[in-house]
């Protein structure tokens, strides 16, 4: 029998705790496993080029490409200036300073290619180096006044010269994923069969083509899914993990380890056993908890190994609500891997996403949609009221954690009515545990941060503020709506007073509502 080792030993031991000495019981689980379901897919390897940008290192051109920013404005400028998705990513705001490295962008001074219309970014890095991250802190430079500018292409250029009091280094809390493809001396591993089949696998390098002429870069996007099961592309630029990052054939990068146990990553189910496929480890696709657009959404996915406890009850899943079943039943377990792998999730053109039998879905939908209709007239007749625990942030959720209140929810004749009460002494934001810490007045008041409700439909990423909590910690919400059932998560969040930005800040506790919503 034909063995395929799919992405190498080396993941396995890391994602099934293995070391590479028992490879008698590996053949003997592939054995097994070559009975099993293949999965049913198409177009699950595709080309996707994405802009380069040039930079510079001690003194050196760097060519690297810009996928995700903390800040929104930041994400749009990107966008406009690559001509490529820049996804506004807030949960990179949550990376640890452990994980960044320095990248500096002028405001002024030699005009040029840099995003800004001036000289091209300088980083303090590039892979190789020990405090290399593809996730760039900004600082901005500014020349003086009466200062003759000019191209500075080092970190120790521009300290040199801010020393001279010529020009300012601002830092900043913004940051961006913004991975080398091509440095002085490297470049990331381009792969030896550039054909792309629906039976292609994950290793052996994540790229096709490197063009500095063009400014373009040709990765393999790899098809996966969102929580809700919908078809996303995702592409891998480096690992946590050496051994990981060497059989993917990408960058190595220790730094962004430190994001494992923090809300900047985000879980992705890599499924160890069970139905074959071009997943990671040579199974199914793999299944990511959080989606462009979602509050946690990061492309720093923290690998959970999806192991079914009897492959001959392995089932093709495609949602994170499938993961869960089975595991409440037993049938699967997920395992935190211990490696954390930037794999960003980019747009690829629709044509390429079509499967074969998506058409005729599209027509059985269109019947559905009309089913739905009338359904939803019946159930806007009938009065619906649940009610639950909200409860602290957990992992990457903005629930699961420690109770700090309750809710309710009715709907009847198209009137919704929401009530929620807090228990701020169970609530403890960042800063106040700093000032618990350092025995300081833990209030919220003191803060200068009031609490705010929401109604999330996280497959859409729609979120409607149900107000600000009253002095008494508690919200009562009403409104008439046209489908209040899209709504599958109440959040409650904490925000600056006085607080301008319409979009939810820091989850302190939520919950996840219980059918007919989430429909």
């Amino acid at each position: 029998m034909k063995q395929k080792i799919f992405v190498g030993l080396a993941i396995a031991a890391i994602v099934l705790g293995l070391t590479l000495s028992p490879l008698a019981q590996y053949r003997a689980d592939a054995a097994m496993e070559d009975m099993m379901m293949v999965q049913k897919l198409t177009k699950t390897n595709v080309p996707v080029t994405l802009p380069l940008t040039k930079g510079y290192v001690n003194g050196f051109e760097v060519f690297y490409i810009s996928t995700e920013a903390s800040d929104k404005d930041l994400a749009d400028l990107l966008t406009k200036f690559t001509g490529a998705r820049v996804a506004f990513t807030p949960a990179l705001e949550r990376a640890p300073p452990a994980s960044l490295a320095n990248i500096y962008a002028f405001t002024n001074g030699i005009k040029g290619s840099g995003p800004l219309g001036f000289q091209p970014n300088v980083a303090d890095s590039q892979p190789g180096d020990a405090n290399y991250s593809p996730l760039w802190r900004i600082n901005m430079v500014e020349w003086k006044e009466g200062v003759t500018p000019r191209e500075l292409k080092s970190e120790a250029e521009i300290i040199k010269v801010q020393a001279n009091n010529e020009l300012t280094v601002t830092a900043t809390k913004l940051v961006v994923n913004c991975p080398f493809i091509k440095w002085n001396g490297g470049e990331l591993q381009i792969r030896s069969d550039k054909t792309l089949t629906d039976e292609t696998q994950y290793g052996g390098g994540q790229v096709l083509d490197i063009n500095t002429e063009k400014m373009t870069v040709t990765f393999v996007a790899h098809r996966g899914f969102t929580p809700d099961g919908k078809t996303i592309y995702y592409i891998a630029t480096d690992a946590s993990v050496k051994e990981v990052a060497n059989d993917l054939g990408v960058v190595f990068v220790e730094k962004t380890g430190s994001t494992l146990a923090t809300a900047a990553s985000s879980d992705l189910f890599v499924f160890t056993n069970g139905i074959k496929g071009t997943g990671p480890l040579g199974f199914q696709a793999s299944i990511a908890s959080t989606n462009v657009g979602d509050a946690f959404y990061s492309p720093l996915w923290r690998i959970l190994a999806a192991t079914w406890k009897d492959v001959s009850q392995a089932q093709f899943l495609t949602t994170t609500a499938e993961i869960t079943s089975a595991g409440s039943q037993g049938k699967l377990t997920t395992e935190i891997a211990g490696a954390v792998v930037n794999c960003p999730f980019v747009v690829v053109d629709e044509d390429k996403m079509m499967e074969g039998k998506m058409m005729d879905d599209k027509m059985d939908n269109t019947a559905d949609q009309m089913m739905e209709g009338k359904m939803m007239e019946e159930m806007m007749k009938k009065p619906v009221s649940i009610r639950g625990d909200l409860t602290a942030p957990l992992g990457d959720k903005p629930f699961g954690g420690d109770n700090i209140g309750s809710y309710m929810i009715k709907v009847k004749d198209y009137k919704v009515r929401v009530i929620a009460k807090v228990d701020k002494s169970k609530v403890m934001t960042d800063k106040m545990m700093e000032d618990k810490m350092m025995d300081k007045d833990q209030s919220m008041e003191k803060e200068g941060k009031v609490l705010e409700g929401w109604l999330v439909d996280t497959q859409s990423g729609y979120k409607l503020s149900t107000g600000q909590l009253s002095e008494r910690n508690s919200l009562v919400f009403t409104q008439k709506m046209v489908n209040p059932w899209i709504y599958d998560l109440i959040v409650i969040t904490e925000e600056p007073v006085h607080d301008m930005d319409p979009s939810p800040h820091m989850p302190i506790g939520g919950a996840q509502l219980a059918e007919p919503f989430g429909k």
